[in-house]
């Protein structure tokens, strides 16, 4: 859910160099052009949220188009994320689709490291607001977000968008490239941990994150190119991480992952 004026409000300030440094700060603002107060947990609170982040995504966009170099957009866009509030507001819904945003400067690494550019094709599977697209021209993507207002948002960006289950859709063409930070972790259905189907390996997964991304693989050209952001194995001490990531259901991921791609 997000408001037109509001992403409009915030792009044009964050633009322009404002900084809000809480989102108390931020909703203050809304609050005067909404009419009305924007408490704390209430479902208005959260569309402050998705119209700041929004924002966000415009002003970013603007960013990459007029800085010179790779690191001029970089620095700008810590910038852009330094002056921006904390969106901690979760509802139900973001809840149980894990819909976390992908922090707009390693969105653009992301999208450096993929060679994404006005010119290539590409296929976002979980697209959020298009924060990973900043780099990428409209006409050219192949979009899909499974939260309703947030796929509005991206049609509003130009974006020709569907609305399926990333873990189960599959678009018919193949692209230059493919991008996704997906929710990550399992997926409960009336208190059971669904299992998900891997491309190419007999054995199911209970992690959302490899289903969706080895899925969204198969739409990549054979010379194409791929950035995924997956969810890793937490710990200071090295390795207890390297422990975690020996499960078997890790191993047969990472197996069919570096099995059929570079």
């Amino acid at each position: 859910m997000s408001n037109p004026q509001l992403i409009s409000y915030f792009a044009a300030r964050f633009i322009t160099g404002e900084n809000f440094p809480t989102i108390v700060a931020a909703r203050q603002q809304a609050s005067l052009i909404l009419k009305q107060p924007v408490l704390p947990g209430t479902a208005l609170a959260k569309l402050v949220d998705e119209s700041v982040e929004a924002g966000i995504i415009r002003a970013a966009r603007q960013i990459v188009e007029t800085s010179m170099t790779t690191h001029e957009a970089y620095d700008r866009l810590v910038n852009l994320h330094d002056r921006q509030p904390a969106l901690n507001v979760r509802s139900s819904t973001s809840v149980l689709q894990q819909a976390y945003s992908t922090p707009i400067p390693i969105a653009f690494l992301a999208s450096v490291l993929a060679k994404i550019d006005a010119n290539t094709t590409v296929y976002e599977p979980t697209a959020g607001h298009g924060a990973l697209l900043i780099s990428a021209n409209p006409a050219y993507a192949t979009v899909n977000e499974l939260n309703p207002q947030r796929a509005i948002d991206l049609r509003s960006q130009g974006y020709k968008v569907t609305e399926y289950d990333a873990a189960n859709y599959q678009p018919s063409q193949k692209h230059d490239r493919v991008i996704c930070n997906p929710p990550f972790g399992v997926v409960k259905v009336e208190g059971q941990t669904k299992r998900f189907q891997l491309p190419g390996n007999p054995r199911k997964t209970t992690q959302v994150d490899q289903a969706i991304a080895l899925l969204a693989l198969q739409s990549l050209k054979d010379d194409g190119r791929a950035v995924l952001i997956l969810g890793g194995k937490l710990g200071d001490d090295e390795v207890r991480r390297s422990e975690r990531y020996n499960s078997l259901e890790s191993r047969n991921f990472y197996a069919t992952l570096y099995e059929q791609y570079n």
